[in-house]
C-alpha cells in the first residue's frame, strides 16, 4: 500500500518535473525570437541613417549594403531555426501529451507537509522574543469590550506570526466557550476550511453535519457560534476575498468573542481587522539581543559556550539574518554541520545574498519565504527580480528604481494613472507585501528609499538566475549565470 502510494507520488513529481522543463524550453525559446526581432529593429534604425553624399557616401552605401545583405541572411537563418524550434515543440507537445498532463488530477491527492507545522508545536521555553508581543496582544483582545473584535498580526514570512498567534491562543483559549485554529493556503480549500472550523469548535457537544455546500457550512457555523463566547486564530490569510467569504460564518454578538488573523500582506490585515478600531499589530524583527540570544542558543546552547574564534563571525551572520527567526534558526542548523573554524564560517557567511548552499534547512526557509514571491503579479516578480542587480544592504531610492523600470518597459497603465505614479503603486505594493524594506521617508510621508532583506535578495538572485534574467558578476569573484540567453549583465 505504501510503496503503491510512493510510486504514485514519484510518478507525479516526475511528470511536473518534466512539465517544468518544457516551460523553461518554451521561455528560452521567447527570449531567442525577442532577441531576434530586437536586432532586426536595430537594423532597420540602423539603415534609416542613411550614408552622406559624394564619392565617400557612395563607397559606405555600397558597403553598407553588403552588410545589410549578410545580416539579413543571418537573420533569415535564425528565423528559420526558430521556426523550426516552434514546430518541433508543438509536435513534443502532443507526443508527450503536456496539456493532459498539466490537466491531470493524478497528483492532485500528494499534498506536501506544512511547513507551518512546527511553529504550532513550539514550546514557550525554546522561544525567544515572543513574551513582549505575545502580552501586548492579550491586551489588546482581552480588553473587557464585550462586542466581537478581531485583529490582525502582519508581518513579513517567516517573522514568526503563526508562533505568535499559538502562543497568544494557548495563553487565553480557556478563558472562551469554544475555539478553533485553522491555517489557510494561497488557494484555500474554503469548505475545508469551515468544515475544520465545525469540527474544533463542536468538539462532542452535537453532531457535525459540516458535509454540505458553503452555505450550509456558513449557517451552521452562525447558528452555533450566535450565543457562545469564542476564540477563532486564521492563519495566513493571502486575500481580501477569501477574508469575506470566511467572515460571513461569524455573526456579531456580544459575548466577547475574538479573532485573530494572521498575514503579509498590510491592505490584507486592515481588511481583516475590525473597521472603528485599526486593530492591526505589526509584529516586528527580533532585537540585535534576542537575534543573538536564539543564534546562540541554537548552537551551543549559550553565548558563553561558543568558541572564541567564532564569536565575531557569529555575530555578523546574525546581522545579516536581520531579526528574522526562520532566518536565524535556518543559518543555525545550517552551521551545526560545519567544522568549527573561522573560514569556515567566514565562508558561509559571504555566501549570503550570493546563493547559499543548499540543504533541507536552507530548502524549507526558502519555500517559506516563495510563498510571498509566488504570490504576485507577473508584473511584480519582474519589477522584484530586477532588485536582484543591487547589492546587498544598497539603498534603493524610489525615483531612480521606477525610472529603471520604465526604461526597461516593466511599467503597464492602468487607471488613468501617469507612468510614474503606476510604477510608485509597483514600489508601493512590494513593500506592502514585505519583500522590500522601507528605509527613509519624505516629509509628506511617502517612502523615499528602500532596500532588499539579505535573505529576500539570496531568494530572487537564485530566482533571477533559474529564470535567465540576469547574470551577476559579484567583487567576491562569483559568476551568477544562467544556462542559455543572457538578458542583462551587471558588474559590481
Amino acid at each position: 500500500m505504501d510503496g503503491g502510494g510512493g510510486i504514485m507520488a514519484s510518478a507525479a513529481t516526475g511528470a511536473m518535473s518534466s512539465l517544468l522543463a518544457k516551460l523553461a524550453e518554451l521561455r528560452e525559446m521567447s527570449y531567442d525570437v525577442e532577441d531576434c526581432v530586437d536586432e532586426y529593429m536595430g537594423q532597420l534604425r540602423r539603415r534609416s541613417g542613411g550614408g552622406g553624399g559624394g564619392v565617400v557616401g557612395l563607397i559606405l552605401g555600397y558597403v553598407g549594403r553588403v552588410r545589410e545583405m549578410v545580416s539579413r541572411r543571418g537573420i533569415a537563418e535564425q528565423i528559420q531555426e526558430l521556426s523550426a524550434r516552434v514546430v518541433e515543440a508543438g509536435h513534443r507537445r502532443k507526443r508527450y501529451k503536456i496539456d493532459a498532463a498539466a490537466a491531470s488530477p493524478s497528483g492532485a491527492g500528494v499534498v506536501p507537509v506544512d511547513c507551518r507545522l512546527p511553529a504550532l508545536y513550539a514550546e514557550l521555553g525554546g522561544l525567544v522574543g515572543v513574551h513582549g508581543p505575545r502580552d501586548e496582544l492579550v491586551r489588546l483582545l482581552d480588553d473587557g469590550e464585550e462586542r466581537m473584535k478581531v485583529v490582525s498580526v502582519v508581518g513579513a514570512g517567516g517573522l514568526g506570526k503563526t508562533t505568535l498567534a499559538n502562543q497568544v491562543y494557548r495563553n487565553i483559549r480557556d478563558r472562551f466557550d469554544c475555539k478553533s485554529f485553522v491555517s489557510l493556503s494561497q488557494n484555500p480549500d474554503i469548505g475545508m476550511i469551515f468544515r475544520t472550523m465545525l469540527s474544533q469548535v463542536k468538539k462532542d457537544e452535537c453532531e457535525i453535519t459540516g458535509s454540505g455546500d458553503m452555505e450550509q457550512l456558513i449557517n451552521e457555523l452562525r447558528d452555533f457560534l450566535q450565543d457562545k463566547r469564542y476564540l477563532i486564530v486564521i492563519d495566513d490569510v493571502w486575500s481580501t476575498q477569501a477574508w469575506k467569504i470566511i467572515k460571513c460564518a461569524f455573526g456579531e454578538n456580544t459575548c466577547g468573542s475574538r479573532i485573530i488573523v494572521t498575514t503579509r500582506i498590510g491592505t490584507v490585515a486592515k481588511s481583516c481587522s475590525s473597521p472603528d478600531c485599526d486593530l492591526v499589530y505589526e509584529l516586528k524583527a527580533l532585537s540585535e539581543d534576542h537575534s543573538k540570544m536564539l543564534f546562540f542558543r541554537r548552537i551551543f546552547g549559550s553565548e558563553d559556550r561558543c568558541p572564541h574564534q567564532l564569536k565575531e563571525v557569529s555575530v555578523e551572520i546574525v546581522k545579516k539574518c536581520g531579526g528574522l527567526p526562520l532566518a536565524i534558526i535556518t543559518m543555525a542548523s545550517l552551521l551545526t554541520t560545519k567544522s568549527d573554524t573561522r573560514e569556515e564560517w567566514m565562508k558561509v557567511c559571504g555566501s549570503i545574498g550570493f546563493g547559499l548552499e543548499k540543504n533541507s534547512d536552507v530548502e524549507e526557509m526558502n519555500m517559506v519565504l516563495s510563498l510571498s514571491y509566488n504570490d504576485l503579479s507577473h508584473h511584480l516578480r519582474t519589477c522584484l527580480l530586477y532588485m536582484s542587480m543591487f547589492p546587498e544592504d544598497y539603498v534603493i531610492k524610489r525615483d531612480y528604481l521606477v525610472r529603471r523600470w520604465i526604461a526597461e518597459g516593466f511599467i503597464k497603465v492602468f487607471g488613468g494613472r501617469t507612468i510614474e505614479e503606476e510604477g510608485e503603486c509597483y514600489f508601493n505594493e512590494l513593500i506592502n507585501r514585505s519583500l522590500i524594506q522601507a528605509v527613509d521617508f519624505q516629509y509628506d510621508g511617502r517612502v523615499y528609499a528602500c532596500r532588499v532583506h539579505d535573505l529576500i535578495l539570496d531568494l530572487i538572485v537564485s530566482k533571477a538566475v533559474e529564470d535567465n534574467f540576469v547574470t551577476i558578476f559579484t567583487d567576491k569573484r562569483q559568476v551568477l549565470r544562467p544556462q542559455g540567453t543572457l538578458d542583462e549583465c551587471l558588474l559590481f
